[in-house]
């Protein structure tokens, strides 16, 4: 492989989507050739556009949606050959320049989201965290109004098969179940529940008998309110 073969191959070594073989390929000639500085940077760019982005979960719909707005803006049978013959100087200078590459790539994906993102109806999430005085801790994801909730919990006691925690939620003069477990040897412990939280809404976590109860009888380990 010679250097201009390899830069081909940057973008994709440093992003992860190169095949095995590429991988091999790009490995064996970092380590016979050390006039490659820009895949130390490329690779800081791609940690760099990680870590400055928000984890968010895409609306269930989004890939259907991409995939339409790919195959409405693809190229035409018939006008690829002249787009390939006059778009080859560009194709040589991204790839010599590995980072302008990753940025054009990045941008396309930014651009496409952001179509999507304006065309679809995403409900917004609501993370709740509490944080007690002994380190138990306490995060909520959900979407108010709506049915589904992922809940995890650290810093608890674990109990004995004779118990378990059952998760309330009171709201005005109703008390309502959430669901019921019990932690991990660490006090950890995370799941969903189909229970559907409201504004407002105030949580308690007991102990209750493992038979369990429809209304909170054992000791309130902790309570929250949204």
């Amino acid at each position: 492989m010679n250097c201009e073969d390899f830069r081909d191959l940057i973008p994709a070594y440093t992003m992860g989507t190169a095949t095995s073989g590429e991988v091999e390929a790009v490995e064996a000639h970092l380590l016979e050739c050390d006039e490659h500085d820009e895949v130390a940077s490329t690779a800081a760019a791609v940690t760099l556009l990680g870590s400055t982005v928000e984890p968010v979960n895409p609306p269930a719909a989004l890939k259907s949606r991409v995939m339409v707005r790919v195959e409405a803006t693809a190229i035409k049978p018939g006008v690829a050959e002249l787009r390939t013959s006059t778009a080859r100087p560009y194709r040589r200078w991204l790839f010599a320049n590995p980072i302008a590459a990753l940025l054009v790539v990045a941008i396309g994906v930014l651009v496409v989201w952001n179509i999507v993102l304006q065309t679809t109806d995403s409900p917004e999430r609501f993370v709740h965290s509490y944080w007690g005085n002994e380190n138990d801790w306490m995060r909520i994801e959900t979407v108010l109004g709506e049915p589904g909730a992922e809940v995890s919990l650290g810093g608890i006691e674990r109990l004995d098969e004779a118990f378990k925690y059952q998760l309330w939620t009171i709201r005005g003069d109703d008390v309502l179940l959430v669901g019921a477990f019990n932690v991990n040897v660490e006090g950890r412990w995370a799941g969903e529940f189909e229970f559907t939280f409201e504004e407002g809404d105030r949580v308690w976590m007991t102990e209750e008998p493992a038979s369990g109860t429809d209304a909170p009888t054992g000791d309130v380990v902790l309570k929250t309110r949204f």
